[in-house]
């Protein structure tokens, strides 16, 4: 009897105190959403099923992507969403999914900028026309080495939230974003390209994106039930059925084991 009431309390404690905590851009639809009933979207839907799978509490805290990042590097969050894979960032977090095949895309009104169908050419509009990028978001090695180039006319814009990208182009301040063509999906299904005349103008770059984990927060055990738990949900087709709620046109990417 003894033994059983100290598992009970084992379990109770092992399920209580695992919290993970999630930091979140302000709006980044379908993924991220906040609402007055707290945060919605499809990035928010997968984590909270991974949690649940493993027995975890799961709150949001908004914080804007860059210092999301540093407050996993100081081990005060515990993951973010949409996390490119590099050597620089295995440093300091760990990798499930991938939970969506990103495709950043350059969008624009066509008639409002010079044609571009490869980097090269948007290499050479001319140094007037502003592009706005998210602060320390990673758009491929071929754009980074392009920015670093003084050839590159474009002036980069760097901003902190999803949520004004529209904005700024309404304003005329910037003359193209880069953005998930999701995104852009979502933005047209909801009829906010109506009276707007923004386009996809050209393909950037392609990659898979992961729950970025936090190396300092997440020990190896947790790591490895979070993993297994992921391929459980995939298996039992809880994820694509999550997935094809925002997106049935576009299906979830194959579970990938990354070494901790």
């Amino acid at each position: 009897m003894k033994f059983i009431v100290a598992f009970l309390l084992l379990v109770s404690f092992s399920s209580s105190s695992c919290q993970l905590r999630m930091g979140a851009d302000s709006y980044f639809p379908p993924h991220l959403n906040p609402t007055e009933n707290g945060w919605q979207g499809l990035s928010v839907d997968l984590i909270q099923a991974l949690a649940d799978e493993v027995g975890c509490e799961l709150t949001i805290l908004q914080s804007p992507w860059r210092r999301s990042l540093q407050l996993i590097a100081q081990g005060k969050l515990d993951v973010v969403t949409h996390l490119s894979v590099s050597a620089e960032r295995k440093a300091n977090f760990l990798f499930i999914g991938p939970h969506h095949m990103e495709t950043v895309v350059l969008i624009g009104d066509p008639n409002k900028v010079p044609p571009a169908q490869t980097l090269a050419e948007l290499a050479n509009w001319p140094l007037h026309y502003m592009i706005a990028i998210l602060n320390g978001a990673y758009y491929g090695e071929e754009f980074h080495r392009l920015t670093e180039q003084d050839s590159f006319s474009p002036t980069l814009v760097e901003i902190r939230s999803h949520e004004d990208k529209l904005a700024l182009l309404d304003s005329g301040r910037v003359h193209a974003v880069l953005e998930d063509q999701t995104t852009l999906y979502y933005w047209q299904q909801q009829g906010l390209m109506q009276d707007r005349h923004y386009q996809q103008l050209m393909v950037i770059y392609t990659n898979p994106v992961y729950f970025g984990f936090s190396r300092r927060t997440i020990s190896p055990q947790l790591y490895r039930q979070l993993e297994q738990a992921w391929q459980r949900l995939y298996d039992r087709g809880v994820l694509q059925e999550i997935r094809a709620s925002y997106l049935p046109d576009l299906p979830l990417p194959l579970p990938e084991s990354l070494s901790y």
